[in-house]
């Protein structure tokens, strides 16, 4: 832990290099994408009002025009931004480090009088490089969810950082925020229980609750971390993970962005298949099976009767029944309609996937599928893929994040909004103040 807050204390905006400060803004970007159109989601819209007549506030909420308490509102941020399954993510942390420091910064910064956004990116890339570090480190148990798990600890090192704490008192918040990390369940996302999007939403809460904590003398043991992450919730927490040399990339410019709305593990197999199909023409018809073998993890998502949205989203038979029917695999393919569409899951009921040992020796690093499509007639065609599109060596382009953007934001802001708020992120290390890109996120008026 020492040599990580080293390198972040001792690190300068002068340090970074023009390809770091853009993945930075990409990065705010989509995040903001994805909480927005987290927010409007059915589920979430309920927990707004529920805890907005319980208590009110001064803090913003965005992609509304309401306001709420600073817990409440990073409750919600946190939530939000993994509702959809279009937060980015990083495959060597193996989750989502932007969904646990992007919400919390944009809640904590609203406490802020002008915080720069020269300022701001730089806490981002700081924060983003402990969370990323902290999922590397961390081995968890077979049936956790990765969400509020280690993202906790870099949602109180966005915090700690933004308060601007010593590099001692960020060691000893870092050490207690551990203690709120949750016993959380994969399955619970496989199943579709919408507590696995409050995992995020609590780790949000409590890496800002730290602060208050820390400052008030609530202390966690000694060794806090280790038994955490290396008894209770995993085991053998690695902290030379934690170190950074002067030659490595920023984490920050090695994570994916994700052009599909369902779990990242479901991404190559739907490339793998769309690749065959359009490469031999079949149409679903001529189509009597499909298997997709893959690596244990992205195995899990095997589901064929999958019963609402989130589960829908974690369903490779889904994923590609519904690509095959429509060609598309946006958020806008999860509606009551298609969710319940006999002919796409009877098609569903054809998708096998099952785990490669082979495939399992490279992940991380890569994450492939191999699918195998047979026909009626009972050719095989195959098509193998390492990395999908998004993922490291298939960026998606700055036009790309700028459309997504303005698809998953559409609604809720008017279209010169949209070309404000990237302009703004585009050229935000010339702004004053952050709070001004708050107030540009806000919803239309209705």
């Amino acid at each position: 832990m020492k040599s990580l807050a080293t390198t972040l204390y001792r690190t300068n905006w002068e340090d970074y290099s023009k390809d770091t400060i853009l993945a930075a803004k990409y990065v705010l970007l989509d995040t903001i994408a994805a909480m927005v159109a987290g927010i409007q989601q059915k589920e979430s819209k309920q927990l707004l009002k529920s805890l907005e007549e319980d208590d009110s506030g001064t803090y913003h909420i965005l992609g509304t025009r309401e306001s709420t308490t600073l817990y409440n509102t990073a409750l919600l941020h946190g939530a939000a931004s993994v509702v959809t399954e279009m937060d980015e993510g990083n495959q060597y942390s193996k989750g989502h480090p932007a969904a646990h420091v992007v919400p919390a910064m944009l809640t904590y910064v609203q406490k802020k009088n002008e915080y720069s956004g020269q300022q701001f990116l730089s806490t981002l890339i700081k924060a983003y490089e402990a969370c990323s570090r902290f999922g590397r480190a961390t081995t968890l148990r077979p049936e956790a969810h990765a969400h509020g798990t280690w993202g906790i600890m870099g949602a109180a090192a966005a915090t700690l950082l933004l308060e601007d704490v010593t590099k001692e008192e960020f060691e000893k918040g870092i050490q207690l925020s551990a203690t709120f990390a949750l016993p959380t369940l994969w399955n619970a996302a496989l199943e579709g229980a919408l507590v696995r999007n409050i995992y995020a939403g609590h780790a949000i809460e409590m890496g800002i609750k730290t602060l208050a904590l820390l400052k008030s003398g609530h202390m966690a043991p000694t060794k806090n971390i280790e038994y955490v992450f290396s008894t209770v919730i995993g085991s053998n927490f690695d902290e030379s993970s934690l170190v950074r040399s002067d030659d490595d990339l920023w984490d920050i410019e090695q994570n994916y962005f994700k052009p599909y709305a369902f779990c990242r593990y479901a991404h190559a197999p739907i490339d793998a298949f769309g690749a065959v199909i359009k490469k031999h023409q079949l149409s679903p018809s001529k189509i009597s099976k499909v298997n997709v073998h893959t690596y244990s993890r992205a195995a899990t998502l095997k589901n064929k009767d999958y019963t609402n949205i989130l589960s829908a989203k974690f369903s490779i038979p889904y994923a590609l029944s519904i690509w095959l029917k429509t060609e598309k695999v946006d958020q806008t393919i999860f509606t009551d309609e298609l969710l319940h569409d006999l002919e796409i899951r009877d098609f569903a009921s054809k998708v096998d996937v099952v785990t490669s040992s082979e495939l399992e020796k490279d992940y991380p690093k890569v994450m492939p599928a191999v699918v195998e499509v047979i026909d009626t007639s009972g050719n095989t065609y195959t098509e193998r893929i390492d990395i999908a599109k998004g993922g490291p060596n298939q960026k998606l382009t700055t036009i790309d994040l700028e459309e997504k953007f303005c698809r998953l934001t559409d609604g809720v802001y008017i279209k010169q909004q949209q070309k404000e708020i990237i302009n703004w992120i585009l050229n935000m290390e010339e702004k004053k103040d952050i709070n001004e890109l708050i107030t540009l996120c806000r919803a239309i008026e209705k």
